[in-house]
C-alpha cells in the first residue's frame, strides 16, 4: 500500500484531477492549510466536485454543527477567481451550505419599491431582494460578493439562492445537509462525529475485558476481510512494522488488521474535532489513540489464551480502542476519588511534592503521566507504564486509609 506525501506540497501540485482524487481529503486538507495562498486556486482547478466539496465540509462543520465564518474561508478562496470563473466554482459548492450561509449572514426580504427602508441594506442586482446584515455577522460583505457573482452564473442561479436563503428553517436544512455531508465524507473513509462518539464510551475495563474474550472463536463474531481499496489518510497509517515488532500476527492478516486500526484512528480524529487543524495537531491525536489501542491489545495479550491471531479475526478493534481508552478513565476516576479524600480530611502534607505532581497529572484533561519532578510529562504508551501508576496511586489510598 503506498502513500503520497502530500505534505510535502511539491509532488501535489503535479498531479491531475484523477491523481487528486485518489488522496485522502483530510491530508490535503492539512497541506492546503501550509500552503502559499496563491497555489490554492490553482490546485481547486484540478479538483473534482467531490473531492472540492469534502474539504469545503471538513472546514465547515463543528462536530454536527455548521459553522458560517469557516465556511467564508472557502468563499473567500472562490472570489479570488476572475468573475466569470468564480461564478463556476460557486455552482460546484453544495447548494444547502450557500443558503444556510447567506440565511445566517442575511435576513432577506422581496424588495418593495414603495418603500424607504433604514439604514444601508443591500439590494440584489435584479431588483427583488433586499438584504440586511444580522447583527453581529461578521461575514456580509463575503454574503454580498458570492451574490453578486451567483448572478453572473445565471439569473435563476442568483434568484434561487436568494429565495432559498429567505425560506430556510435553519434547523431543518442544517440537519438535512448533515446527514448528506456525512454520507459524502464517509467516501472519503471519514465517519461521522456520532459513530465516532461511539469509541470513547467508558465500560468497566474487567467487564470489557471478559466480554472481548468471549469473543474469540465465536463465529457470530468472525470478522470478514476488509476493502483494500478504502481510502485512508497518512495520519492515520500504521506501519507494518508496528504489527512485525510489537506483536505477532500471521501476514496474511496484517493488512486487515492495518486497515481496521487506520479506520479507528481516523474517527478519532473526526471526534477530537481536529479534521480542520494543522497536522501537529491531527498527529498527536492519531499517536494517543494509537496508545490506547496499544494498552488495550497488551492487556487482551496478556489475559488470552489465544494468539493475537486468532484474536484479531473475531474482535474489533474498536472493542481494543475502547479497553485501552476505559482503563485510562479507570485511573483518573480512582485518581480523582483519592484527590477528594486528600482535601476531606485537609491534610495536603499526606502527599510529598513528587506524589502530588503524579496526581495533577493523572487528574488531566487526557490523564498524562508523571511520576514526580524531576520526571517529564508524558501520554500513557504501555500497559506497564499504567500498571505501574496504578500501584503508586493505591499506595498513595492505603495510607489515606490509615490515617481515618
Amino acid at each position: 500500500m503506498e502513500f503520497l506525501n502530500v505534505l510535502n506540497g511539491l509532488e501535489i501540485d503535479k498531479l491531475n484531477t484523477e491523481q487528486l482524487d485518489k488522496v485522502p481529503a483530510l491530508d490535503l486538507h492539512a497541506m492546503l492549510l501550509v500552503a502559499d495562498a496563491e497555489r490554492i486556486p490553482q490546485l481547486i482547478k484540478k479538483l473534482s466536485n467531490e473531492k472540492l466539496q469534502a474539504l469545503v465540509d471538513i472546514s465547515s462543520w463543528d462536530k454536527d454543527n455548521f459553522n458560517p465564518i469557516n465556511f467564508s474561508t472557502w468563499m473567500n478562496v472562490l472570489l479570488t477567481f476572475p468573475p466569470e470563473e468564480a461564478a463556476a466554482q460557486f455552482k460546484r459548492i453544495n447548494r444547502q451550505e450557500l443558503r444556510m450561509f447567506l440565511s445566517s449572514v442575511f435576513d432577506i426580504q422581496w424588495l418593495n419599491h414603495d418603500e424607504q427602508y433604514d439604514g444601508n441594506p443591500f439590494i440584489t442586482p435584479d431588483n427583488v431582494f433586499i438584504l440586511f446584515p444580522k447583527e453581529g455577522s461578521t461575514e456580509a460583505q463575503t454574503a454580498i460578493e458570492l451574490i453578486n457573482i451567483s448572478y453572473l452564473a445565471g439569473m435563476d442561479f442568483g434568484r434561487a439562492l436568494c429565495i432559498d436563503a429567505m425560506t430556510t428553517s435553519y434547523s431543518i436544512v442544517e440537519e438535512e445537509a448533515r446527514r448528506f455531508k456525512e454520507a459524502r465524507l464517509s467516501d472519503e473513509g471519514i465517519p461521522s462525529y456520532m459513530d465516532a462518539l461511539e469509541l470513547f464510551h467508558f465500560e468497566d475495563p474487567t467487564r470489557l475485558l471478559k466480554s472481548i474474550l468471549k469473543m474469540v472463536g465465536d463465529d457470530k463474531f468472525k470478522k470478514s476481510s476488509q476493502d483494500k481499496e478504502s481510502l485512508i489518510s497518512q495520519f492515520a497509517v500504521v506501519p507494518r512494522s508496528y504489527w512485525d515488532n510489537s506483536f505477532r500476527i500471521d501476514t496474511g492478516l496484517v493488512d486487515d488488521v492495518r486497515l481496521e486500526l487506520s479506520a479507528l484512528l481516523t474517527a478519532s480524529i473526526v471526534l477530537n474535532n481536529v479534521a480542520n487543524k494543522d497536522a501537529k495537531h491531527i498527529k498527536e491525536v492519531a499517536e494517543r489513540s494509537r496508545c490506547y489501542f496499544n494498552i488495550g491489545l497488551e492487556l487482551i495479550k496478556e489475559n488470552s489464551t489465544k494468539s493475537l491471531s486468532e484474536v484479531v479475526q473475531f474482535v474489533k478493534l474498536r472493542h481494543v480502542f475502547r479497553l485501552g481508552f476505559s482503563l485510562l478513565v479507570d485511573l483518573k476516576n480512582n485518581a480523582t476519588k483519592v484527590k477528594a479524600g486528600i482535601d476531606v480530611l485537609k491534610r495536603p502534607d499526606i502527599i510529598n511534592p513528587d506524589e502530588e505532581v503524579f496526581i495533577k497529572a493523572l487528574l488531566s484533561t487526557i490523564p498524562m503521566l508523571q511520576f514526580d519532578l524531576v520526571d517529564t510529562l508524558k501520554q500513557f504508551e504501555t500497559l506497564e507504564q499504567l500498571k505501574e501508576a496504578r500501584k503508586k496511586l493505591s499506595d498513595i489510598a492505603s495510607r489515606l486509609v490509615s490515617i481515618k
